[in-house]
Order: structure tokens, then C-alpha cells, then sequence
């Protein structure tokens, strides 16, 4: 398996699936050019095992391409495992930057934020001090991968009102959306079944609009809890965290 395989494989397996969303947020709206989204998710496992997801999500910005607009999104993860309280890194920085259509963020910017690998035209890639990877079509590809390992998905949400929401990133009207679906993957010779009970918090005065998330995943039989909250954001300031010349792959 090529490292730009398990690169996307990794994107893919750390990155969350909500779709069937459309409706849920206005990205053009709410998410100015230069805006940036700092949350953190805490994921608590059948056996009490703590982790933490640290994510930032960008929009670096948007150019023309024939007769299409594009835009240049960017997600950073680093990784945590909790240890009497206190966190240990755990794997490598992972930088995934993916252009995607305009068109595609018009029809459903949910569904495009929280896969952005399925929707790239291009995506470049970069874990730790490796050099950064580029393929073109990446959502093509990606969507290959998660063909060839059997991923399906179905999820559905529904909205539920107002709320109001107060975090460390500030207070917020929100929107109260509940969803619940189920995912099903083969990787190697291991089935992964998952179901999942939802309950998202979204305000269009935060880029990518996710102020709070609550899930609940049962796993292969085994139930897991996950908790996102948006810690810090700002509609200026984003710029790439890719370094080092690009490697443009083959593809």
C-alpha cells in the first residue's frame, strides 16, 4: 500500500461522516474567507478510555478554474491520549488541504465540511515532517477507497428548534439538530458496524457553523460517547499549514 493510500486512509477514518444535511448551515454566509474554527473532541470508549481530537478547520480562500469557483479548505488534527489527566500525543499532525467546487458547497455544505476528502478536485496531504502530497480528482480517488472497503453510509437529521449554547468559545443561539445512522466498513478482514445517535449545536455566527456536538456511537456491539466543542474562532487570519514542496503524485 502506497503511503498516499494510507495517508487518505487515515483522513478518512479520523475525519467524522454527518450527511444528509443540507439545510443545517449557510457556509458562504457564516464562514467568511480567512475564518477559522479551533474545537475539541473528547471521545470517552466502552472501557472509560479518554481521547482528544484537537481540530482546526480553514478557509484559505477561492479562485477561478474555467468557469467554476473553487475554494481552498484546510483541516489540521492532532491527536491525545488521556493519561491521569494529562495528554500524550498520539500519532502524527495531519494537514489535509482539498479543493472543492462552489458548486458543491451551494448544494450541501454539511455534507461537504465534514468529507471534504469525497469532494476534492485536489487534495494535498501532509503527516508529521513527511513531505506534503498532491493528486488531482482526490475526491475520485477517495471515493474508490471507500468503495474498495465496503463503506456505506446512511444518516439522517432532523431540526429541533433554538437553543441557547454557552461554551468557552462564548455564548450562542443555536440550532438544535438531532440525527441518528449507521455506518458499515471492511478493512482487511474486520467488519465494522457502527450506530450513531446525534445532537448538534449550529450558529451561523461560526465558521463552519459547529458551536457543540454529542454523539453516541455503538461499535461492533460497543457503545463509545463523543463530545465537540468549539474552544476558539475568527473570520480572518487562516493560512495553510502545509510546508515544504508539494510532491504531485501520478494519479
Amino acid at each position: 500500500m502506497s503511503k498516499l493510500t494510507r495517508m487518505l486512509m487515515v483522513c478518512m477514518l479520523c475525519t467524522s461522516v454527518e450527511v444528509s444535511a443540507a439545510s443545517l448551515f449557510d457556509f458562504e454566509a457564516s464562514t467568511p474567507e480567512g475564518g477559522w474554527a479551533l474545537s475539541e473532541v473528547t471521545t470517552t470508549n466502552h472501557k472509560g478510555k479518554r481521547s482528544v481530537a484537537v481540530i482546526r478547520q480553514k478557509f484559505l480562500g477561492s479562485e477561478q478554474r474555467g468557469d467554476q469557483i473553487y475554494y481552498w479548505l484546510e483541516t489540521e488534527v492532532d491527536n491525545f491520549k488521556i493519561k491521569k489527566d494529562k495528554r500524550k500525543p498520539d500519532g502524527e499532525h495531519i494537514v489535509m488541504k482539498v479543493l472543492v467546487s462552489q458548486k458543491a458547497m451551494d448544494s450541501d455544505p454539511a455534507n461537504v465540511v465534514n468529507n471534504i476528502q469525497g469532494f476534492g478536485k485536489e487534495i494535498i496531504m501532509q503527516m508529521g515532517d513527511n513531505p506534503p502530497m498532491m493528486i488531482s480528482e482526490g475526491g475520485a480517488l477517495a471515493g474508490s477507497l471507500m468503495k474498495s472497503m465496503g463503506i456505506e453510509v446512511n444518516y439522517q437529521f432532523t431540526e429541533k428548534g433554538t437553543e441557547t449554547i454557552d461554551i468557552s468559545a462564548g455564548q450562542f443561539k443555536a440550532k438544535r439538530v438531532e440525527g441518528s445512522g449507521s455506518t458499515s466498513s471492511k478493512i482487511l478482514f474486520k467488519k465494522i458496524e457502527v450506530e450513531s445517535q446525534s445532537v448538534i449545536w449550529i450558529s451561523k455566527k461560526v465558521p463552519f457553523g459547529i458551536v457543540k456536538s454529542e454523539n453516541t456511537d455503538i461499535i461492533n456491539g460497543k457503545v463509545q460517547h463523543s463530545l465537540t466543542v468549539l474552544t476558539e474562532y475568527g473570520n480572518s487570519g487562516a493560512v495553510t499549514a502545509i510546508t515544504g514542496e508539494v510532491i504531485k503524485m501520478p494519479f
